[in-house]
């Protein structure tokens, strides 16, 4: 008897925070499969599928929101069950809240650049810190309700929605207020900056390195999910072969179906993914700290800026080399 259910997914556009809270409704069964298909086109799966005549149901992402989404993230291809959780309601308000933060902090700073809005300069740098505040409680709110029901992990009857928020330790900053204010501050500006680097900066970098490889980047997150009621270990195992065969990437669950040789391919290409994942972050990083750098040189000249030009510069370089090694080794083995 089939149920509605939800499967995880990956990531809501904070996935590159660690928040794991999106996920997909789909109608499935108890003793169903579900497995990730990364790097091969929707019609490529279901010729595969189809050719096998294995009954499944196939949902099928674009490179952009497999990206917003975090569904080829490594953590959740390395997942041996893709096991059935409830979304959080605190992501859209978490990420609306940072959003709106985020925003008033630039139009700060734009109000010091920008001679046209210094007198709106204390009204913005207010309201950045008002909203910084309510940021910061907010997310406090969301992992004192991660606290709650983290005692029940233990026994896997767990309801944690938000288990992408770290365990926080509030009572030191509670009993100093000093400490307190030390840890907000901390704390906004570090979610800010990640906020800006993974949802604004990331995602430019990933379409500018998807027109540099002529596609190859992009191709490499499409994602497709393979559902199924029907355990059929002989079926699955031909359709997961005929995938590794046409360069797919496979989540873990393939493994139980597949033989040893092919298993030992699909775990080779999920750590080169994961890789190659891991350098197209550092390339991020180096090269939002080369352009902060760059513009802060023009806004106030020294000839100091050249030290931290040149070793960020290098970072970049470097880091892009190894991305493209990891994607044509990826795409053309």
């Amino acid at each position: 008897m089939s149920r509605r259910f939800e499967i995880e997914v990956g990531q809501a556009p904070g996935a590159f925070l660690g928040w794991e809270a999106s996920f997909i409704a789909v109608d499935g069964s108890e003793a169903g499969f579900t497995g990730i298909v990364l790097g091969l086109s929707r019609a490529d799966v279901e010729w595969v599928v189809q050719a096998r005549m294995v009954p499944a149901r196939i949902v099928a992402f674009s490179p952009l929101s497999t990206l917003v989404l975090g569904l080829s993230r490594e953590k959740t291809l390395k997942r041996s069950d893709l096991s059935i959780r409830h979304a959080s309601p605190w992501t859209p308000v978490l990420l609306a809240v940072w959003a709106v933060a985020a925003v008033a902090f630039f139009v700060a700073i734009a109000s010091f650049l920008r001679s046209g809005l210094s007198e709106y300069r204390v009204a913005f740098v207010l309201l950045t810190i008002l909203l910084g505040i309510l940021a910061i409680m907010v997310t406090g709110l969301a992992a004192r309700e991660r606290t709650r029901a983290a005692p029940g992990a233990g026994d896997g009857t767990s309801r944690d929605d938000v288990p992408w928020l770290p365990d926080i330790p509030l009572d030191p900053a509670i009993a100093a207020p000093e400490i307190a204010l030390v840890v907000l501050a901390i704390a906004f500006f570090l979610v800010l900056g990640a906020f800006v680097l993974f949802l604004v900066w990331l995602p430019a970098v990933f379409l500018v390195i998807s027109l540099l490889t002529f596609g190859a980047w992009w191709r490499l997150h499409r994602v497709a999910f393979v559902m199924t009621n029907q355990r059929r270990p002989a079926d699955l195992k031909a359709v997961g072969e005929d995938l590794l065969g046409r360069g797919a990437i496979l989540s873990r669950t393939w493994d139980g179906y597949l033989e040893v040789p092919s298993m030992r391919v699909a775990a080779d290409r999920r750590r080169s993914y994961g890789m190659s994942w891991r350098f197209f972050v550092l390339f991020g990083i180096g090269s939002l700290g080369l352009a902060s750098v760059l513009v802060a040189e023009r806004f106030f000249p020294s000839p100091d800026w050249t030290y931290a030009i040149v070793p960020l510069a290098g970072a970049g370089l470097l880091f892009f080399a190894a991305l493209l090694g990891c994607v044509y080794r990826l795409r053309f083995r």
